[in-house]
């Protein structure tokens, strides 16, 4: 992200709500939803994410709308226009609303009637502002109307031009209706470099241990999400000073140098770059303890495709390889069977890992570079035309043959059929 795009996010000017884009339409679609309920005598606003987004000038993912009208006359209103609606959550008061093919939540407002750290009991209501008092942060508490004015009960507009991270009301009372909140500060943090007070961070210290109540799940999530973002160095060492750290993973702290290395980790895709950060930090609790990692990552529930990145990002044999980067293609093969990408994730990491390796990743990295597509095409020489046009023979040997020239064509030695059936030859040749 350049710098004009941080200094957007914490300084969002005023009617940025009104002016940010609509790339895919959902922000029409959303109103459409909103004039739909209106139409029928039912106030409706966007709502939560949404609002705080286009405020930042960031096209929103989602789009959530809220409305005084109940679960049941969701439904009602939008079958007579012959609108699909698929009640995902009717005990909660949300509705699918399936329009152009495209699916948007619309909640009924909402106050608690009680919690217990992980789920509450609601009940319905009419009022946006008791509803957005049940919610976690001032800027995920704001609400939009069709005209694009906004309702803010409790300065969120104003944190968000501070930069500022803050619990909507009591920051202790809003952890304990949900512990996994305190995942979800540290996560906004990481999002958006805004920062909390010192006040929010001693609630989260003090409550911490709520989290052994919520599901495993529900806090590798929030944990992985925290690690994709572009302002990791305050909020993880913020996670380890306030002991959240060591309740998710074990780590009490992080010395200074593993935490720059995080942060100067150049991977632009987030969704490698979360399990890039979290080898760094399973590396740190375990070492070289392969089998330490796999049960961590085990217990973390995270799934096979992230297990294998992590594990193929820090078991390489670099420090065998000698001279010779042919060894680390199989790694890399794997690698990029997971669907990630070796030159924008994994070097970077090995660098950040290994720097005294720089030689040999140098010349893997001008390898990739100049034959790294054309090396993954199958290698266009097999056993039978070793034998027919080179004279070589079935056995141990021509098995050894055909690694030597997997491992040249791996290298960019040869490229052509011709050109391995004469390096076929001369190495017969030289074996004789």
């Amino acid at each position: 992200m350049d710098d004009s795009a941080k200094n957007k996010q914490k300084n969002p000017g005023q009617g940025a709500a009104q002016e940010s884009k609509d790339p895919d339409g959902r922000h029409i679609l959303a109103l459409r939803v909103i004039k739909t309920l209106e139409e029928a005598g039912y106030q409706a606003r966007l709502a939560g994410g949404c609002v705080r987004d286009r405020l930042l000038g960031i096209h929103p993912k989602d789009y959530d709308v809220a409305t005084t009208a109940l679960p049941e006359e969701i439904c009602t209103v939008f079958k007579q226009k012959s609108i699909k609606v698929v009640p995902t959550g009717m005990d909660h008061g949300t509705i699918t609303v399936v329009i152009a093919g495209q699916g948007m939540e619309v909640t009924s407002l909402r106050r608690d009637v009680s919690t217990d750290g992980r789920r509450a009991t609601v009940a319905f209501g009419s009022s946006f502002e008791e509803d957005a008092e049940r919610r976690d942060f001032t800027f995920n508490a704001m609400f939009e109307d069709a005209d694009g004015r906004i309702y803010d009960y409790f300065g969120g507009q104003e944190d968000l031009k501070a930069g500022r991270l803050r619990f909507v009301g009591v920051a202790q009372e809003r952890i304990r209706e949900d512990y996994l909140r305190i995942l979800r500060l540290f996560r906004f943090w990481s999002r958006f470099g805004f920062t909390p007070d010192a006040v929010t961070l001693e609630a989260c210290r003090a409550e911490g241990q709520g989290l052994l109540i919520v599901s495993q799940e529900r806090i590798t999530h929030e944990l992985m999400e925290t690690l994709q973002g572009d302002y990791i160095l305050d909020p993880l060492s913020a996670m380890a000073s306030t002991g959240i750290l060591n309740l998710v993973l074990g780590l009490q702290t992080i010395p200074a140098l593993e935490l720059k290395r995080m942060d100067a980790l150049k991977i632009s895709r987030k969704e490698e770059r979360g399990p890039a950060r979290l080898g760094i930090l399973l590396r740190l609790r375990f070492g070289s303890d392969a089998n330490a990692i796999e049960n961590l990552m085990q217990t973390l529930r995270l799934s096979r495709n992230i297990q294998q990145r992590v594990l193929l990002s820090l078991f390489v044999p670099l420090d065998k390889l000698g001279h010779d980067p042919a060894i680390i293609m199989d790694h890399i093969d794997a690698w990029e069977a997971q669907g990630a990408s070796f030159m924008e994730t994994l070097l970077p990491l090995w660098r950040a890992l290994y720097p005294e390796h720089k030689k040999i990743l140098d010349e893997v990295e001008g390898i990739e570079a100049r034959h790294g597509p054309r090396r993954r095409s199958k290698v266009p020489v097999d056993g039978q035309a070793l034998m027919s046009q080179c004279g070589a023979k079935p056995g141990p040997e021509l098995g050894l043959l055909l690694a030597e020239l997997k491992r040249r064509w791996r290298l960019g030695e040869w490229q052509t059929r011709d050109e391995g059936l004469e390096l076929a030859r001369k190495l017969l040749t030289k074996a004789q």
